[in-house]
């Protein structure tokens, strides 16, 4: 069958002031926000007296990134209908877990890196696997949250592919470079609040011209409320995977990733910061059986109003994600379409923002401190900071641009880059919280057995993508607990000693 050409959709002058305004208007916090950016506790993490709501919907947006946003509508609008949902509510065990254990061991700790955590409570070498690994992560991260949402817009409006890849880098890159963590908090709330708006406003137009009771007879016809998968085989999708892939994943998301885990800093108690988490992910309940009923609600409106286009993206490998900026652009009046393809800026800009704030932090922290420079003045790591922040940007463009002319190949590099670089980490946290500390011989083995694990079964065998983290974490926690109860205990003097940033 051959495929309906996508044609190019004019923009209007009016919704490109309205990008050209919020760009502005970002660069325009940033410049706000320096005056808070003048040490390096500023700059990391605000020192410390930001608003529990304002770093809520900063982590929030962080979790929420252009990906999700784009490709949680393109789920429920293909096959998969609601199962995903049933992830949502597991995010209360998430919460549960980072307020009662992990949050409230971060600050005590005192660390402004949770990898410096990692190396109390283990060894430097644990520290370092996994700054590194972090850093891996986020440049992959921060180069699909450019290129796929760039590529969307590629498509439907005929922006230039590397011109928007560019634009996007380089407009967070200015406010993060000036403003430090405030302007990116800051830019955090303001964008989730766009995005939300957005996923509101597409939903009650889809709605509103459809009626409900259309709406439902539609999307019961085609099965689309369909939530349920009970199924145990390893190799497909279920329920089950889908409730243990959540708990895992989401607990190294918050406990691990220093994106999220840095914004913990950035509070005044813990008591604020326990609420900040519980503000991220209460919101994002909502919010995500939102961006699913909106696939849904797409695809009824597409039932009821065929269009050739929309059969062709998602046929075309890498290009599903572009049927709901399709409708945007082709079904909201002017004004409002442009304000909607803000929102996709907004979301693939939060996720660049965080990973640019939380990659010099950590290649100050764990990697330039730590290894090279430890007696430097404050101004000196203040500017060293900034400069990493322009560098890390500038790997992000590069890892981006990288990616044109291989879309198909895309999302596939990502789960690879994503399964190696969270492999066992989540089990060294594990490991790290425990009130006792374990032999660090066990913990690296626990870790090693994690990483052949993982290579294993993504070579192996055809255990779906789900079970990946769940296997690898609990490799790692219980090969390190089972070898710590066989070796001899370390003197407490082992205990690696604290960074500068940590108590003495």
């Amino acid at each position: 069958m051959t495929e309906t050409a996508v044609p190019r959709v004019d923009f209007g002058a009016l919704n490109y002031a309205i990008l050209v305004l919020y760009l502005v208007a970002m660069v325009a916090i940033g410049w706000w926000a320096r005056g808070r950016a003048k040490s390096t506790s500023g700059f990391f993490v605000g020192e410390g007296k930001l608003h529990y709501v304002l770093v809520g919907l900063s982590l929030l947006a962080t979790y929420l990134s252009a990906l999700t946003m784009m490709a949680l509508p393109r789920v429920s609008f293909g096959q998969d209908d609601f199962i995903w949902t049933v992830q949502l509510p597991c995010l209360i065990i998430t919460a549960l877990v980072i307020t009662r254990f992990v949050l409230p061991r971060l600050r005590e700790a005192n660390v402004v890196s949770v990898y410096e955590f990692l190396e109390q409570r283990i060894h430097v070498s644990v520290r370092l696997i996994t700054s590194a690994a972090f850093l891996v992560l986020s440049v992959g991260r921060m180069a699909l949250n450019l290129f796929l949402p760039a590529l969307a817009l590629h498509t439907i409006l005929g922006f230039d592919l590397p011109t928007t890849i560019v634009v996007i880098a380089v407009v967070v890159i200015a406010f993060s470079y000036i403003g430090g963590i405030v302007a990116v908090i800051w830019t955090d709330a303001i964008m989730a609040v766009i995005f939300t708006l957005g996923a509101i406003v597409s939903v009650v137009s889809i709605l509103s011209g459809i009626g409900l009771e259309r709406f439902a007879d539609i999307a019961s016809e085609h099965h689309k409320f369909r939530t349920f998968v009970w199924d145990l085989d390893w190799t497909k999708k279920a329920t089950l995977w889908f409730v243990l892939e959540t708990i895992f994943q989401t607990i190294r998301i918050y406990g691990t990733q220093q994106d999220m885990t840095q914004r913990y800093m950035a509070t005044e108690s813990t008591a604020k910061a326990n609420r900040s988490v519980w503000l991220a992910i209460l919101g994002y309940i909502p919010l995500g059986f939102l961006f699913y009923f909106l696939g849904t609600a797409l695809f009824v409106f597409y039932q009821a109003h065929p269009d050739p286009v929309v059969p062709t993206l998602m046929a075309r490998k890498g290009y599903a994600d572009a049927v709901y900026p399709w409708f945007i652009v082709t079904q909201l009046p002017t004004g409002l379409s442009g304000f909607m393809v803000v929102a996709i800026f907004a979301a693939s800009m939060s996720t660049l923002s965080s990973s640019l704030n939380s990659g010099a932090t950590v290649m100050v922290e764990d990697f330039y401190k730590r290894l090279f420079r430890r007696d430097r003045s404050d101004r000196h790591y203040l500017m060293v900071a900034r400069v990493l922040t322009a560098f890390f940007g500038a790997l992000a463009i590069a890892a981006g641009l990288a990616l044109i002319g291989r879309v198909e190949q895309a999302q596939d590099t990502w789960n690879k880059v994503m399964g190696v670089s969270t492999c066992g980490v989540l089990g060294l946290m594990a490991l790290a919280i425990l009130p006792f500390r374990v032999n660090t011989w066990a913990a690296l083995t626990g870790f090693l057995c994690a990483c052949a694990c993982l290579l294993y079964v993504t070579t192996q065998t055809k255990i779906i993508f789900l079970l990946w983290p769940v296997i690898t974490s609990t490799v790692c926690f219980g090969v390190a607990l089972a070898l710590h109860a066989l070796l001899p205990s370390e003197p407490s003097a082992a205990k690696a000693a604290p960074a500068s940033g940590a108590p003495k």
